[in-house]
């Protein structure tokens, strides 16, 4: 059957009819699959969660003849009397749906992921009236995981329908030059997918959104967040070879933690496209009321959200919209959800990479730029230290360089650049923050050089030699200050 001690991924799946070990490990799982039943009404609830755990290893171990048995057990898992097996149960759906989706893929049943899809979901859904808030945080991670899964294989099978297209054009002429019927490829799945993610985990997802406990928002935001970055590392494995296996990894994480990269080499985009634009034009009405939320860790939760949408649309226009979460929280009471606001807006530029270079450079010359000039001149002293922070943000992170160009909307509002040829983006932001290094307040003078020490490594050389330059005025305005 297999070798115990590598675990249910090495147990033998059932093999063809025709070969000869095939009624052995027929009786074999048909003795496995009652213990694994009993086990699941065990009295004690560690017990049942052991297994709620492990569906979807069982999935992988037995193969497709047993996923109807399997879907069985772990729906009678999610509406267990204990918290712990339910919660469990919840997270374990994802997998149990990836291992089915594994094994139909190979066996070319797209119709049994449906089929899983409608058998669960209807009673996950019923968890979100689940009054343990345990429970209702593993239905928000487990609709994101689904979400990311789904939109995943519906990009996959768009991309079997179009080769299928095309080999069936090509086979469609015979040697003698003459037409020959094309058959049409099935679309079945990838609709029924769709209607699943359009109809049921959007606005299960919403409904989370709002839900009263801040633990289950926050959780239902990271889902979201998580589903617009796309989890490559997991869905790579099981895609076949039509996709192209990222390197982006699921990550919990805030957005903000990317501040600390010590390095701006160019790589691949972290966030992938995953929701469509109507999707997340659906999602934007919801987080704007969760930006008003009185609890400060759901208004950051809300803007956190903003960079992974952004890489999901194409047009200026929306990526405005999506914005204003960013510029509403900037001027928040809490400082905490200023900066995360301000980083979010700044770190946008950067998940626009799969558009192109220009998307990028159009965000920071048209959205950031603008923003950064207002804080600047804010008469708010922590504005103007957030303007500061803002410019540290986008050259350690590199969101835009030296060479780039801004585009023609945006040079309008480069004012302190004189002459036919504007100034590229780096060089207005390194201007913005050297417009400070004569504020009345200590402090904002203060950060002025702390910030140029921190992106100094980032610059080309006629940057530094302007920024050599302010440093060298400011030293000899502060020498002639009182007590300087």
């Amino acid at each position: 059957l297999g070798d115990a001690r590598k675990g249910s991924r090495s147990l033998r799946r059932l093999p063809p009819r025709t070969d000869p070990t095939f009624m052995d490990v027929y009786l074999l799982q048909c003795k496995l699959l009652p213990v694994a039943t009993r086990l699941a009404e065990d009295r004690a609830p560690p017990v049942r969660l052991a297994v709620a755990a492990q569906c979807d290893r069982l999935c992988n171990a037995l193969g497709e003849h047993w996923f109807s048995v399997i879907i069985d057990l772990l729906q009678a898992l999610l509406g267990d009397a204990d918290e712990r097996v339910r919660a469990e149960a919840t997270l374990c759906v994802p997998r149990l749906v990836d291992s089915v989706l594994s094994g139909t893929m190979s066996n070319n049943s797209p119709g049994a992921s449906v089929n899983v899809l409608e058998s669960i979901l209807p009673v996950a859904i019923k968890l979100l009236k689940d009054p343990s808030t345990a429970v209702r945080v593993s239905l928000a991670t487990a609709s994101g995981e689904l979400l990311t899964l789904l939109v995943g294989l519906q990009t996959t099978e768009e991309l079997i329908v179009a080769s299928s297209s095309v080999t069936s054009i090509s086979s469609s002429s015979s040697t003698d030059g003459s037409p020959a019927a094309a058959t049409s490829p099935d679309t079945t799945g990838f609709k029924q997918h769709k209607k699943h993610i359009d109809e049921t985990l959007i606005p299960l997802v919403q409904r989370l959104l709002h839900d009263t406990d801040p633990e289950v928002t926050s959780a239902a935001l990271r889902a979201v967040t998580n589903a617009s970055r796309g989890n490559v590392r997991e869905i790579s494995s099981r895609r076949p070879a039509v996709t192209s296996s990222g390197g982006g990894d699921d990550d919990d994480a805030s957005v903000t933690s990317r501040v600390s990269m010590a390095s701006v080499e160019k790589k691949e985009p972290v966030f992938i496209p995953v929701l469509s634009e109507r999707q997340v034009l659906r999602l934007l009405p919801t987080l704007s009321d969760l930006a008003t939320s009185a609890q400060w860790r759901v208004r950051q939760s809300a803007v956190e959200i903003v960079p992974a949408l952004l890489g999901c649309t194409h047009r200026l226009e929306t990526r405005s919209e999506i914005a204003q979460l960013c510029v509403k929280l900037m001027g928040d009471t809490v400082d905490a959800v200023r900066k995360t606001a301000a980083e979010c807006l700044c770190l946008g530029g950067g998940s626009l990479g799969s558009h192109g270079e220009d998307d990028g450079t159009e965000w920071i010359s048209a959205i950031v730029v603008p923003h950064l000039r207002t804080c600047a001149k804010s008469e708010n002293s922590k504005q103007r230290m957030l303007s500061l922070k803002m410019v540290e943000v986008i050259v350690v992170n590199g969101v835009c360089s030296s060479g780039t160009k801004p585009s023609i909307r945006s040079m309008s509002s480069l004012d302190d650049v004189s002459g036919d040829q504007p100034a590229s983006p780096l060089r207005t932001i390194v201007e913005i923050a050297a417009s400070l290094a004569s504020d009345r307040v200590v402090n904002v003078r203060l950060n002025v050089g702390r910030v140029f020490g921190s992106i100094i490594a980032m610059l080309e050389e006629e940057e530094l030699k302007y920024i050599v330059s302010v440093l060298e005025e400011q030293i000899e305005a502060e020498r002639q200050r009182e007590r300087g």
